[in-house]
């Protein structure tokens, strides 16, 4: 039976509950409530007070609009959050009915992911340790390449998730959901190079942050983007290198080495195998490439020696 509240009440309950009682990632909660707030907004100016008046073509309605002015993956983004807020509606005992069930987050033709090539990242990682920040830098690039971490988990690492001995970090990822990663030695290395040199010498006071600024302040997300641009500019890499295309450089290496998708999945911190295996199209993709290559250059060698195939 639906509770009588207002909408903005409804938003307000579920806000409550993914801050306290599911608690999400900061981050999380400001880009549901901000993505349900633009929703709520399209059923106040269509004269829809009531979640009996909200429908399945109601919704589709409203996707529609977004259409035109959005990206597919914000479009995306914003399903994804009215699903959540109509399932808390239905499973608390607001709404008996969930008009979200039907709506696919699918398109057809959408496009894999932008995985960096072997030589931009090899390029990437060749820069010179002269100053203590490009020891910094090379220290979370290493971290990100080898551990296929969010740029949100890099920044937010505390030494409590670090197992030097065990070679494994403990990730807090989405949801405040934890798993373990491991660390290779090399990047187990640039990350105790920057520990042992210059963060301490960075450090104003107490922080639990691994990653800190000259500033003795937590790393920012909006560095780690910068630094990667600026670092291929210096680099004459042309490739368009963002903290999410190493994580996919990273997911794309452990599956060339036969690594089973579950455990990617498990690696990475991805709540749905459907999101991990986007790696076997992006692989998929890359060999039929490369056999499309090797027909095109085994055709030009017979053809050069004047071999022809029979029809």
């Amino acid at each position: 039976m639906e509770n009588k509240q207002s909408m903005k009440q409804y938003l307000s309950s579920f806000e409550h509950f993914i801050s306290y009682i599911d608690p999400r990632s900061n981050l999380t909660i400001k880009s549901y409530s901000n993505d349900l707030k633009h929703y709520l907004e399209y059923l106040d100016t269509h004269d829809i007070k009531s979640l009996e008046d909200i429908s399945y073509h109601t919704i589709n309605e409203y996707i529609a609009t977004l259409n035109k002015t959005y990206e597919f993956a914000s479009i995306q983004h914003k399903i994804v959050s009215i699903r959540q807020f109509h399932k808390f509606l239905v499973n608390t005992g607001r709404s008996n009915y969930d008009p979200t069930q039907y709506l696919s987050l699918k398109r057809k033709g959408s496009r894999l992911p932008l995985i960096a090539s072997d030589a931009s990242i090899i390029k990437l990682l060749s820069f010179s340790r002269e100053t203590s920040k490009d020891i910094f830098d090379y220290a979370i690039l290493m971290v990100l390449v080898r551990c296929g971490l969010r740029v949100s988990e890099c920044t937010n690492l505390v030494f409590n998730q670090i197992y030097a001995d065990e070679k494994w970090l403990r990730i807090v990822g989405k949801g405040n959901k934890e798993r373990m990663v491991p660390i290779s030695d090399d990047a187990l290395d640039a990350l105790n190079e920057y520990l042992t040199l210059v963060r301490p010498t960075w450090l104003v006071k107490d922080s639990d942050f691994v990653f800190i600024n000259a500033k003795g302040k937590q790393v920012t997300r909006q560095y780690i983007n910068n630094m990667i641009k600026l670092r291929s500019k210096e680099l004459d890499i042309r490739e368009n290198l963002t903290p999410h295309s190493l994580r996919h450089y990273f997911a794309s290496g452990i599956l060339d080495a036969g690594v089973d998708l579950r455990v990617i999945q498990e690696l990475l911190g991805h709540q749905d195998i459907s999101t991990t295996q986007i790696y076997t199209h992006v692989q998929n993709k890359a060999l039929k490439r490369d056999y499309d290559k090797f027909l095109k250059a085994d055709f030009m060698n017979n053809d050069d020696k004047g071999e022809h195939r029979d029809e």
